[in-house]
């Protein structure tokens, strides 16, 4: 099956390294999650079913229903000082999301990005289509 985005996102991913490229094909009985936010962002696997996950992004899914949860840490919009100078601010998120019809043998993204001092996610199959929203459960400067 073609995967209308992939194409893009190995190309974004090459230029700026938001997205995590994963040039092997998904197992036929399995399904991936693969990960997309801005170049200075990271996104990470942090649980996978209620499961702490011990590496950045998660490994390939039995087909069905799943609880992701993922850390998304992005850097506060506005300067770190009144004159400008000084080190940057990020803030950490902790999303959740169910989806309950994953399927074998295919892929799917994973997007998070910032609006404002908000983060979104949401889950996309390979044709672009919103699937699931992710819900914010905390955020902090370290969560």
């Amino acid at each position: 099956m073609r995967c209308a985005w992939l194409p893009l996102l190995l190309l974004a991913s090459g230029m700026s390294g938001c997205a995590i490229p994963d040039p092997n094909p998904v197992p036929a009985e399995l399904a991936r999650v693969l990960f997309s936010s801005a170049p200075a962002d990271q996104l990470s696997a942090y649980r996978l079913d209620g499961e702490l996950v011990r590496r950045l992004r998660y490994a390939d899914l039995t087909p069905g229903e799943h609880s992701l949860q993922v850390r998304y840490r992005f850097e506060l919009p506005g300067g770190a000082s009144l004159n400008g100078f000084g080190e940057p601010r990020f803030r950490t998120c902790i999303l959740a999301l169910t989806y309950t019809d994953f399927e074998a043998g295919k892929p799917y993204l994973l997007r998070a990005e910032r609006r404002g001092m908000r983060p979104v996610a949401w889950l996309e199959n390979t044709e672009g289509e919103r699937l699931v929203r992710a819900d914010v459960l905390r955020c902090g400067p370290g969560v």
